[in-house]
């Protein structure tokens, strides 16, 4: 408060309201303006608002744009091509969903572009190739699924808006029924680039020149002299010489608006710039907004200032000079008085004296209060160490943990010494003590630790030995009793005695059953190759091609799985007449890990004990005469489809004579080798499929072949007994069967429904 007779109602003078008042007079002057500064304050208080109202809602366009813009320019940093996002989105989903490449749906836009030369004709051009460039080119062999998607789903894009889209069936287009005439030079269609190598851009172009053969007038004159389609490079667009259009909207001929092309480097630099430009009007409004708002809380705080004035109806009530100037004449008036008289200054300085005392008498007061209260504490600290030590001593004799300490207490004693303990000191010299011995008890766990890693050591080495004691043995320190105990019952039971009986059960029992398991897998694989070799005489009497037979060759696999399991097996029986201990102990470790794995590994088990499964197969043709090699054959890549059919049919014949264990040297007519082939010659040559039945006749096995009843059943016709044909009744839905021999079949092959046959071939 200033110690004026000014009074500030409000910040500062405004228009023509004082600043300051000095007496009554120019207070009830400025009451009386009062009323016409308030409203001037809610005048301006209401245009700031409105003014701030429009910037925020002028802002939040810019920034609605701004992020639209930016959205827009990150779609097309990731894409070629100057389509709008919804667009694009919609096709890219519709791609997706039926697993077509964009490529076989474009936009025309994508196809089209303004050649860089003529770039001050590309606003024209787009505003007259608009409506086609965003049409999606669906071909002919696509239209049926697109338009049925299309039909059955809402079309939107990335923010879920539902969006519009014009598609054209793009199919065969008639040849022109005349000449179609030369393009003018000032044609809009020499202005265009296409985009070559795009299978649709035959019909794009001929589409191009149908509909959008414009002149491109210089001049006004010139447009208006022009009978047919004509435009300018203000898009003023003459069509058929009557109807006209002009289109000056300013997204018309905005770059960020433009679709042709397959380049958006210049669409990106012109929205990149816009972004910037936006970026800071932006900016600018953001400022504007704050200084409105710094503005109205300025006009708020005088409205409230003028508000607060109402209220003081007396200047006298704020007149504070007045007031101060009283008061400071009054003191100086006090201390006149009291300076002129001694018996106030004897009592001013017994006062002091007496303040003194009364000074020393609180600090000696305060001190003894703060030792009343340490002593109180030090009381209740040696009651609760008193009360702590009896419950430990009760605790002890109930449990009988003081009688054994007991035999430490006079230990403890002279490792205390002579000085006497208090209850400020108990527990400084309880926390040395246990320091001191906590010292001792490391030392001696480091002195203890070697021997103790010499110890897990040795129980570790023991247990990974005799794996059998790990369910009651571990290695720790916990154990060594036990271990111990186990020393004691070995040396007690004197096992190195039973050397002899242990090495004679390895060298007859167990090394005896493994060599008669190994015997019977080696048994087993010399069975196979036999099998092979007698396969082998059948396929030397079937020529493969002219003047060429097929030979079967099984190798050893090269699978990690078996291999490990056969030099497993040979392991076990390594060492069997060494004679030493060692050697027998560390064979009977091999023989028990690999039965334990045979035991829990199924899977391995099954599959390496298959002994077919430690052979593939692969195929010789040999020169029937020389016997020198043709051909290879370790699988069917590289061949034609009737070749790897041929080299199929070899193979599967000769694994079927494995499985009926097939002698073909042996007559065995009276045998009955039953086959069924499922479509087996739909889509193999006649050719092959010859040869495929010698090869099943060779071999004597009666095969039955499930076909349709069509010309490729002809093949069969030499080879056959007898017909099934197999009908399925259009009322009753039932299948029946018809017997019918080789010339029925003759007959009925021409009018054969789309049924199945089922033909037999008899040995």
């Amino acid at each position: 408060r200033p110690n004026t007779r000014s009074v500030t109602p409000a910040n500062g003078g405004v228009n023509g309201y004082p600043s300051d008042v000095h007496d009554a007079a120019s207070y009830g002057a400025a009451m009386e303006k009062l009323p016409a500064l308030e409203a001037l304050i809610s005048t301006r208080i209401t245009g700031l608002n409105k003014d701030r109202d429009e910037q925020v809602v002028t802002r939040a366009k810019l920034n609605h744009q701004k992020e639209d813009e930016a959205e827009e320019l990150q779609s097309l940093n990731q894409r070629q091509g100057n389509l709008p996002e919804g667009l694009s989105s919609i096709r890219r989903r519709l791609c997706e969903d039926l697993r077509l490449p964009d490529r076989d749906l474009p936009f025309a836009a994508e196809l089209v572009a303004v050649k860089p030369e003529q770039r001050e004709w590309q606003a024209s051009a787009e505003m007259v190739l608009r409506g086609f460039a965003l049409s999606l080119l669906v071909p002919a062999r696509h239209y049926a699924v697109v338009s049925a998607y299309i039909d059955r789903t809402r079309l939107t894009d990335g923010c879920g808006q539902g969006q519009r889209l014009h598609y054209v069936r793009v199919g065969e287009r008639a040849a022109p029924t005349r000449n179609r005439p030369a393009i003018h030079p000032q044609s809009l269609l020499r202005k265009l680039d296409l985009k070559e190598g795009h299978p649709l851009l035959p019909w794009v172009k001929a589409e191009i020149e149908d509909r959008f053969d414009l002149r491109c007038c210089e001049t006004i004159e010139e447009f208006q002299m022009e009978s047919d389609r004509a435009m300018t490079r203000q898009r003023h667009l003459k069509w058929r010489g009557e109807r006209h259009e002009k289109d000056d909207r300013e997204r018309t001929a905005d770059p960020r608006n433009f679709v042709l092309g397959w380049d958006n480097r210049e669409k990106r630099r012109v929205l990149a710039d816009d972004i910037i430009r936006l970026t800071a009007e932006i900016a600018g409004l953001d400022g504007q907004i704050d200084g409105a708002q710094r503005a109205i809380g300025q006009l708020r705080a005088q409205q409230v200032a003028a508000e607060r004035v109402k209220f003081i109806t007396d200047f006298a009530a704020i007149d504070f000079g007045t007031h101060a100037r009283e008061k400071t004449a009054l003191e100086s008036e006090k201390k006149s008085l009291e300076d002129d008289n001694d018996a106030i200054r004897t009592l001013r300085d017994r006062v002091k004296e007496i303040e003194a005392i009364c000074e020393q008498l609180s600090s000696l007061r305060d001190e003894t209060i703060k030792a009343q209260e340490r002593a109180t504490h030090d009381l209740e600290a040696g009651r609760r160490l008193i009360a702590n030590a009896q419950t430990r001593l009760a605790t002890g004799r109930a449990d009988g943990s003081l009688a054994r300490h007991q035999e430490v207490f006079e230990d403890v004693r002279v490792a205390l010494g002579s000085e006497a303990i208090t209850v400020e000191t108990l527990l400084i010299v309880e926390q040395a003590f246990n320091a001191a011995r906590a010292a001792e008890v490391s030392a001696l766990r480091h002195e203890l630790e070697p021997l103790k890693s010499g110890l897990i050591e040795a129980m570790s080495t023991y247990l990974r030995q005799f794996q059998e004691d790990q369910a009651d043995l571990a290695c720790r320190v916990e154990y060594l009793k036990s271990f111990c105990t186990l020393h004691e019952h070995i040396r007690q039971d004197d096992l190195p005695r039973h050397e002899a009986r242990f090495k004679e059960h390895m060298n007859e029992k167990v090394i005896h059953e493994i060599g008669l398991l190994n015997a019977a897998f080696q048994s087993e694989r010399t069975e196979i190759i036999s099998k092979i070799d007698v396969l082998n005489l059948s396929l030397r009497q079937l020529e493969y091609r002219p003047g060429t037979f097929m030979r079967l060759e099984p190798r050893e696999v090269r699978d990690r799985e078996i291999l490990e399991f056969r030099d497993g097996l040979r392991q076990c029986l390594d060492g069997t007449f060494e004679g030493t201990l060692e050697a027998d102990e560390a064979r009977y470790v091999r023989i028990a890990d690999f039965l334990k794995r045979l035991r829990e590994d199924s899977r391995w088990c099954e599959k390496v004990t298959d002994v077919r499964r430690w052979f593939d197969f692969a195929a010789r043709e040999l020169d029937a005469q020389t016997g020198q090699e043709r051909a290879y054959y370790e699988d069917s890549a590289g061949q034609s489809g009737g070749e790897k059919a041929k080299l199929a049919f070899t193979i599967l014949v000769a694994a079927i004579a494995y499985q009926y264990d097939l002698d073909p040297t042996q007559p065995a007519n009276n045998r009955f080798r039953f086959v069924v082939v499922d479509e087996m010659f739909s889509k193999v040559d006649d050719q092959y499929s010859e040869y495929a039945l010698e090869l099943f006749k060779k071999f004597g096995l009666q095969l039955l072949i499930v076909a349709p009843l069509d010309s490729k059943a002809r093949v069969t016709e030499p080879h056959v007994g007898y017909y099934l044909h197999v009908v399925k009744d259009a009322q009753t839905n039932c299948s029946e069967i018809f017997s019918m021999t080789a010339r029925e079949f003759d007959a009925a092959i021409d009018n054969a429904p789309a049924s199945e046959a089922v033909s037999g071939v008899p040995a």
